[in-house]
């Protein structure tokens, strides 16, 4: 569905009067109410887990020789709100993928005193840590031209044109509907409309749950 689609399909929902909207720009009253809910309905869905497979995002980079630092601008990234620590990876371009190793993560204030106080002699990064500033920082810096690669979670999105459709699955897309009616009903004194899209719009987080969240990983049996 698209976002023109999800704003006239609430407002069906919802019983408004009239047609349309016939777009979601330039809307007033009614019709502006239910495309800003359908906007921040969406918002919504992409806020309930922080961890939403739909999410994610990879880079890949190639380092500098003797320089350690690395923006999320550098990884060609726009919508970053966090790296995945636990998925950065490196190796020497020249010898090529067959030599890729984990990269290992330590915290700020021990990359600061490992890697950057006092002289220091580049050689293979082995470890990186997230700068206050969210730059890449590695350690120590890069002896040759590297590849890095690691993955991130995306920040919210918003949707503006008639075009725009929701990041997750489209099987998921009525949940913004649901949750749309809900700020209809809440704002309407609709209780009616406000329950059923609460309870549509619960259900619909649930089986998105179940194939958009990681798998829970068992451990191994205990000694």
């Amino acid at each position: 569905m698209t976002f023109l689609e999800i704003a006239v399909r609430t407002r069906q929902e919802v019983g408004g009067s009239g047609t349309g909207p016939s777009t979601v720009t330039n809307q007033t009253g009614e019709l502006g109410r239910i495309v800003s809910w359908a906007a921040t309905a969406d918002e919504d869905v992409q806020r309930v887990c922080n961890n939403w497979l739909f999410m994610n995002g990879s880079f890949t980079v190639n380092t500098v020789a003797s320089d350690g630092s690395y923006t999320a601008t550098d990884c060609s990234i726009t919508d970053l709100r966090e790296w995945l620590i636990g998925t950065f990876k490196i190796y020497l371009s020249s010898s090529g993928v067959s030599g890729e190793t984990e990269l290992f993560y330590i915290d700020y204030e021990t990359w600061y005193q490992l890697y950057n106080t006092g002289a220091q002699t580049d050689g293979v990064p082995i470890h990186f840590t997230i700068a206050p500033d969210q730059s890449i920082k590695l350690g120590p810096k890069p002896n040759d031209i590297y590849v890095l690669s690691g993955e991130y979670q995306k920040s919210v999105t918003t949707m503006t044109d008639n075009d725009d459709t929701p990041v997750y699955p489209p099987e998921f897309h009525m949940a913004a509907v649901y949750r749309a009616m809900m700020k209809y009903g809440r704002y309407t004194a609709a209780s009616e409309i406000y329950q059923d899209g609460e309870k549509e719009y619960k259900r619909m987080i649930r089986e998105m749950a179940r194939s958009q969240l990681p798998k829970i990983k068992l451990g191994g049996p205990l000694a």
